[in-house]
């Protein structure tokens, strides 16, 4: 028997429900609110319990510092308090923490779990246990340990966390088998509501102007929001422009000051890159080194401005390494791209816009290392730009399962196109335009035009509320960011 495993696992059976409210709970004491995820999370768990499912393999991967531990530790005071479930059928474990000892094998733990506190195995279990694991990339093996688990015992309810990377490590049988909810870097409207316990549906508003033109209940929405943030004490009125270039993740939700806001941003690049990158892709110091600086030099510069022959050239590396690591930024989640607009000899011919995974992280490593940008309303811009490609880029992750809202995001390859150009398979592209001052709207009518789409859309300050003129739609960043 592994001693230090069994004292792990008493040590968590007693400690957890012991310290739920401090980890549940700000420095203020203040309960942390619960992201929607949460809601999801807590149906499937009563499904299970009322056997109305049997759904019971949860995978949410997902950027470090967006919230997935709270998640968790609400997902156990859920069970424990509202559920009545035994803090012995509960566990919850951090393979962060096992690692630093030993090795983590998520399949030794649950058999030492059962063995030593319900005098079982998993294929002899006969009522429902529920294991929550944190970080479980630290098990190389956790797709197939977890499967193996999965397929002993109908009374094993799995909830794992970890890495935006956990989707390369799982094969095709364990996929059947797992239902994925990515843990997304938050909107403005999860800000508002896990800041100020403020909640708004004005979302599914906006997806509906995006899709189909029509305006008026985002307008109402979006009056009713303005009003309740006048009228809100706690809310202060340079909230969104912190958001826009510190926020997205709960990490820096109630920190104070600017530094500290931007120390968790690069924190959070930095351990993505050594603990979550180094050792998925077993990188060796240089490489490392390598993976630093492509990041740095895609944040620095504009989208478009950004090519892997160029990082190649600059950083005097061969194309193929270049290449290597733009792909593992990308299967991490940390970086993104998109086409352009038009058929595969188009696609294949012109290069890829890269973007961060929020406009902060790319405001983060411009802060930490700097970047190219001279004119404070152009880099605005350019962080507005990653603010809109990024909150398409999680839309579209969004809507991956559901047939009826699968849709494509592009980028204009003609000299002055729009920036972006999204398209629900054989609907007509809608254009869509990004920037800051006095946004003109040629691009888009002259977009309209040539592929008699009904409408457009500028994302722009020019407003603060959402308007129609004609066939185009305006709407300022801050509405645009509650998507």
């Amino acid at each position: 028997m592994n001693n230090i495993l069994s004292n792990y696992i008493n040590h968590q059976l007693n400690e957890v429900p012991s310290v739920l409210n401090r980890r549940l709970s700000s420095f203020k004491g203040i309960k942390y609110n619960q992201r929607d995820d949460f809601n999801i999370l807590k149906k499937r768990i009563d499904d299970y319990l009322n056997k109305d499912s049997d759904e019971r393999f949860f995978l949410l991967p997902g950027l470090r510092g967006v919230g997935k531990t709270t998640l968790l530790f609400q997902i156990y005071e859920y069970l424990l308090k509202q559920k009545d479930i035994s803090p012995t059928d509960i566990l919850y474990i951090s393979c962060d923490d096992i690692n630093a000892t030993e090795e983590t094998n998520l399949k030794e733990i649950i058999e030492t779990y059962l063995e030593n506190i319900h005098n079982t195995t998993p294929a002899l279990l006969e009522k429902p246990i529920f294991l929550l694991a944190d970080e479980v990339h630290y098990d190389t093996n956790w797709a197939l340990n977890t499967k193996i688990l999965y397929d002993k015992s109908p009374y094993i309810f799995m909830i794992l966390t970890g890495s935006s990377s956990l989707h390369l490590d799982y094969n095709a049988d364990a996929a059947r088998r797992l239902k994925i909810h990515d843990i997304l870097p938050l909107n403005y409207s999860t800000h508002l509501k896990l800041k100020y316990n403020y909640y708004t549906s004005i979302s599914e508003d906006l997806i509906n102007v995006l899709f189909t033109g029509n305006i008026e209940n985002a307008q109402k929405e979006e009056n009713k929001i303005n009003k309740d943030l006048i009228n809100n004490i706690n809310y202060t009125p340079n909230d969104w422009e912190t958001y826009f270039k510190y926020g997205g993740f709960c990490t820096t939700l109630n920190k104070k000051y600017i530094t500290d806001m931007t120390g968790e941003l690069w924190n959070i690049t930095s351990k993505i890159i050594t603990q979550d990158i180094t050792p998925t892709f077993n990188l060796n110091k240089k490489t490392q080194d390598n993976v630093y600086r492509v990041l740095v030099l895609i944040s620095s510069q504009k989208p478009g401005e950004i090519s892997q022959n160029k990082v190649a050239a600059s950083l005097s590396k061969s194309t193929s390494v270049i290449n290597n690591i733009f792909n593992i930024l990308e299967q991490t989640k940390i970086i993104f791209h998109y086409q352009a607009y038009g058929g595969a000899q188009t696609q294949s011919k012109k290069s890829w816009k890269y973007y961060l995974a929020t406009a902060s992280l790319k405001n983060g490593v411009n802060k930490k290392f700097g970047h190219t940008i001279t004119d404070q309303r152009d880099y605005d811009g350019i962080l507005l730009e990653n603010l809109v490609a990024s909150s398409l880029y999680n839309l579209k992750n969004q809507f991956r399962y559901d047939p009826n809202n699968i849709f494509n995001v592009f980028y204009d390859k003609n000299k002055g196109g729009v920036d972006f150009i999204i398209q629900k398979e054989f609907n007509k592209p809608i254009p869509i335009e990004v920037g800051l001052g006095n946004k003109k709207d040629k691009q888009v009518r002259k977009f309209l035009n040539k592929y008699n789409s009904s409408y457009g859309i500028i994302v722009s300050n020019k407003t603060d509320k959402i308007e129609k003129e004609d066939n185009i739609i305006y709407m300022s960043p801050k509405t645009f960011s509650y998507i």
